[in-house]
């Protein structure tokens, strides 16, 4: 079976992520093949797409949760105090220099085993020049000199984090544009896609956002951001499930069950918070989603099969 594993974008509540990629990969013994992340779920993805067998799958699941649990705060990712923040800002166009991000990535992903032919790892980037989206393909040789570039880029949220130069251009977060890169996944035809988010939903796939309180300059910048990506990713998973109902319109398709993993409530912290508790607290959520997903495609017709019934549904169960 041919499985893909689709991570949305969320900062530090990543950890939800890894808590329920260990559940998935070590407890109901799944594998994956395709890997597709933006942000924090494209270091979650190439950090898993190393794997050259399921064994090396579950050895780095275990690896990424106590990559996450050993974060012992924001200056493990980036730096920036108040001065040095706001000179960066007007000079280089960012609050932080993700220094400990980048350092990481170099130090936990080696690029000769993310480019091995048994797994697919997709990361989605966003150009400042062209605002066009990429997806950062690890099967073609063009973007293995700046793989772990692109990895980084897709993390870089504009204002806090600057712009990462490639090729010319200069990338930002894929979630500008695709927070929960699901369509690149469609478009390799899996047999299976689960999708990991980091933001609790409805079941209408509706984005479910905390309540919060006007506040500092920064703190409407990342309830902003919050809102913005939410809305974004929640628009991507309706689609795929208006495509899924409608598959039968389009010849040689087929619905491809979709699970999906979301949190009951509201994670802990904003997307720059790196707080070990918080961490812990997230994982832990993610571990106990992936027991029982919040909604999962169920029927599946072969492409061949007559169109269904004028009453068929997507089937989706809590």
């Amino acid at each position: 079976m041919k499985r893909a594993l689709v991570l949305s974008g969320g900062g530090s509540k990543g950890a939800f992520e890894v808590g329920a990629i260990a559940h998935l990969i070590n407890k109901k013994k799944l594998d994956f093949q395709l890997f597709t992340g933006t942000s924090g779920g494209a270091l979650n993805a190439a950090f898993l797409g190393q794997a050259r067998n399921h064994q090396e799958l579950q050895e780095l699941a275990e690896e990424l949760t106590g990559l996450w649990l050993g974060i012992r705060g924001s200056r493990c990712i980036y730096r920036g105090g108040l001065f040095g923040s706001l000179w960066r800002f007007f000079w280089r166009g960012a609050l932080y220099n993700p220094v400990g991000l980048w350092d990481l990535i170099n130090r936990q992903i080696d690029p000769e085993r993310l480019f091995h032919p048994r797994t697919v790892v997709k990361v989605t980037v966003v150009s400042f020049e062209t605002g066009k989206l990429l997806c950062a393909d690890s099967r073609q040789p063009a973007f293995h000199p700046d793989y772990l570039a692109y990895v980084l880029a897709s993390a870089s949220m504009p204002f806090f984090f600057p712009a990462v130069p490639i090729g010319g251009q200069h990338w930002y977060d894929g979630g500008l544009r695709d927070l929960t890169p699901l369509a690149t996944a469609i478009k390799e035809d899996p047999d299976e896609i689960v999708v990991i988010t980091t933001f609790p939903l409805s079941p209408n796939l509706e984005a479910s956002l905390p309540p919060a309180q006007p506040g500092s300059a920064l703190k409407a910048v990342l309830r902003t951001v919050e809102i913005l990506l939410n809305e974004i990713a929640a628009n991507d998973l309706q689609l795929a499930q208006a495509i899924n109902k409608a598959w039968w319109r389009y010849p040689g398709k087929r619905p491809i069950p979709i699970q999906i993993i979301a949190p009951a409530k509201p994670l802990t912290g904003n997307v720059l918070s790196f707080d070990p508790d918080q961490i812990r607290e997230n994982l832990q959520a993610g571990y106990e989603a992936a027991e029982k997903p919040h909604f999962m495609t169920m029927t599946r017709y072969p492409a061949s099969s007559t169109p269904p019934p004028a009453n068929f549904r997507k089937h989706i169960s809590e």
